[in-house]
């Protein structure tokens, strides 16, 4: 097949309307971490979240720029998944020693500040399981709780 051809057959895969799924959370490769897209469906597949033993990060839209939160892994804690507004779930960061410990702002611009942030989830199922990540990735980076 000739590289045009392959090339090719990606826009019409692209373009033939059929909606992306978003990932499963999966351990990177490369030691300690994640990095996936979607924590649901539908417009919730525009969210990006990574992690490695310095940062969680949560990315909203392409190259972050509907907003970007990165959150120091030792700094933060999370107080389990809770219904949020039109019928999506919130799993809620905080700065466990109540600065605002938690980066925010857009695209590769994270100027401002904040205490704690919320990201949405579809389901509670995809809530718990990513909170559970989060507790796993302290612990395979030796982060007290």
């Amino acid at each position: 097949m000739k590289p045009w051809m392959i090339g090719a057959a990606f826009c019409l895969i692209a373009l033939s309307g059929v909606p992306a799924e978003a990932q499963e959370p999966d351990a990177s490769a490369g030691g300690p971490g994640f990095d996936f897209w979607g924590t649901g469906e539908g417009s919730f597949f525009y969210h990006r979240l990574s992690g490695d033993c310095d940062t969680v990060q949560h990315r909203h839209g392409r190259n972050a720029a509907w907003g970007r939160w990165v959150m120091p892994l030792s700094m933060i804690t999370e107080g389990g998944p809770e219904e949020g507004e039109r019928g999506a779930i919130v799993l809620r960061f905080s700065c466990s020693d109540g600065t605002e410990c938690i980066q925010s702002g857009h695209l590769t611009n994270v100027t401002g500040r904040a205490s704690e942030h919320a990201i949405p989830f579809e389901t509670m199922e995809r809530a718990r399981a990513f909170s559970r990540q989060v507790a796993e990735l302290k612990v395979a980076c030796s982060v007290p709780g």
